[in-house]
């Protein structure tokens, strides 16, 4: 399925004005807030990332967590072939999925084909607000204008496996936050499940308050975690009260993870699971992976997927490794699937719609012209020819009285010079022909060229991109697209501004993009 790697290099690396995008896919930069860094992925390394946003490395961020809605359904496989699953699931989603129906929500799912009835196909979805997206990365979009790939924790684990980071196994990645348990569970590099537990961090926090430590709060809490957690080396006999809490409330955590673990693998076609990954949203939680291994039968591992890159020990968000390493696999092998991104970076210009218009136009001016070029040097030449003979005949002509000897021969030759003029008159007559055509030429076409090019100036300025677009019977007719509703609207009120007689279908929506078809009459 996946496409060869160099096939897709050699597409990404063109030369000059015609190479598609100004990117390169081997280097990923990450942003999350005022951290950036910068993904070598040839090299294998990370690095702080002090330059300009906007550059030639691929640009991306990723989508928190608890920004996210989850949700899941059973769907007969029978369907499948029988909707337009997009619509389906959309519909779906509001319907049940307990969402604003005012709001609009950027939506991502997979089909899960490993569900204990074989009719069936589960489906899950995450679902992010687009006003968040919007305003979340306002301060890169300003900087840049786009942002290459804005990734989903639960969907960016797969990269692991492709850069084979890990091996395939059954893995439940577990992330802790602080009112809630995400888990997602993988099997044999496949996304199986998406799973949030209501109960989070805020328990262990809760029990925590009832010793009535001093100054004890969020941020000591948070310390408290990182610097101690589970690790008894790290508390003073008088401390361990706080770690026997600690203790009970991961043991309530842990039986939760394992309920979800038992659960799975009775519904799923998945014998046990291998592999725990544990982190939580302050960081890695001390002694967790210890305490997760003596109660459990799986290894247990933590975030830290970028060790072997991160030579300088840099305190990187593994949620921003993972999104740098999925944009690298996302556009190495062409698949956005699950890009959450809608602010994706433009086009060189001969690849945008604007630019495909000034080269259909500069063909066909090539076009019109080199046949008329064609006839304007071979008349040229005809003419050239003409004008050399035209001088011989006038010196035979002014010498006749003192040739009245060779009258005989000259009769002869007279004859026969009388026969090329009379088809260089032709040629003349071709000539002329041929001029007049370069006139016609010169005040009926050209002015259709620079109509061309006058509709191309709008069409870009207004942000509508043409699909198609033809000329009989001094009509213009253009198929059009766009992906905001306003901007078909403007352009032909522009038009019509512009003295431009203009007539347009209504404006539909089909596919995430409106449509329609404008006729311009000269």
């Amino acid at each position: 399925m996946k496409k060869n790697a160099l096939d897709t290099k050699r597409k990404n690396s063109g030369f000059g004005l015609f190479k598609k995008y100004n990117y390169n896919i081997d280097e990923v930069i990450g942003v999350k807030g005022n951290e950036k860094y910068i993904l070598y992925v040839d090299k294998k390394l990370i690095r702080i990332y002090r330059g300009n946003l906007a550059s030639s490395p691929l640009l991306c961020s990723y989508v928190p967590v608890e920004s996210a809605i989850f949700f899941s359904f059973l769907l007969e496989k029978s369907v499948l072939e029988k909707i337009d699953l997009e619509s389906y699931i959309e519909t779906k989603v509001y319907e049940e999925a307990g969402v604003e129906e005012t709001e609009e929500y950027i939506i991502k799912y997979k089909l899960v084909d490993k569900y204990q009835d074989p009719k069936y196909v589960v489906v899950e979805t995450v679902i992010v607000p687009t006003s968040l997206i919007n305003s979340h990365y306002k301060d890169i979009l300003e900087q840049t204008g786009y942002i290459d790939y804005l990734s989903f924790p639960a969907f960016a684990y797969k990269a692991l496996y492709a850069e084979e980071i890990l091996k395939k196994a059954n893995d439940v990645f577990v992330v802790l936050l602080y009112d809630k348990i995400f888990l997602t569970f993988y099997s044999e590099g496949e996304l199986v499940y998406i799973a949030t537990l209501s109960s989070g961090l805020d328990k262990v926090y809760e029990a925590l308050q009832s010793l009535q430590i001093k100054n004890f709060d969020i941020e000591l809490f948070k310390k408290l975690l990182l610097k101690k957690g589970l690790n008894l080396d790290k508390y003073a006999s008088n401390e361990l009260a706080v770690l026997e809490i600690i203790k009970k409330e991961f043991s309530n955590i842990n039986k939760l993870i394992h309920e979800q673990l038992t659960k799975i693998s009775s519904e799923y076609e998945i014998r046990g699971f291998d592999r725990l990954f544990i982190t939580s949203e302050y960081g890695e939680i001390l002694g967790a992976n210890e305490y997760f291994k003596e109660h459990s039968d799986l290894e247990v591992y933590n975030f830290e997927f970028y060790e072997k890159y991160n030579l300088d020990r840099l305190p990187i968000d593994p949620f921003l490794f993972l999104g740098m390493l999925e944009t690298h696999y996302a556009y190495k092998y062409e698949d956005q699937t699950y890009n959450f991104s809608p602010f994706l970076r433009e086009p060189t210009f001969f690849y945008r719609p604007s630019g495909k218009l000034f080269l259909i136009t500069a063909g066909l001016i090539l076009v019109m012209g080199a046949w008329p070029m064609y006839e304007f040097l071979k008349g040229w030449n005809f003419e050239r020819k003409n004008n050399i003979l035209q001088t011989e005949i006038n010196k035979l002509q002014a010498n006749v009285n003192s040739l009245q000897v060779q009258v005989a021969n000259l009769t002869k030759k007279e004859k026969k010079i009388k026969t090329e003029i009379n088809n260089y008159q032709k040629d003349i007559a071709t000539l002329k022909k041929f001029i007049d055509e370069v006139y016609k030429f010169k005040f009926s076409y050209m002015p259709k060229s620079q109509e061309i090019v006058d509709l191309t100036y709008y069409l870009d300025k207004y942000h509508v991109y043409l699909k198609n677009m033809s000329y009989s019977n001094g009509e213009y007719v253009l198929s059009v697209y766009a992906y905001n509703n306003s901007n078909i609207p403007d352009l032909i009120n522009a038009l019509t501004q512009n003295g431009y007689d203009v007539y347009a279908k209504e404006v539909v929506l089909k596919d995430g993009k409106y449509k329609s078809e404008i006729r311009i009459k000269e």
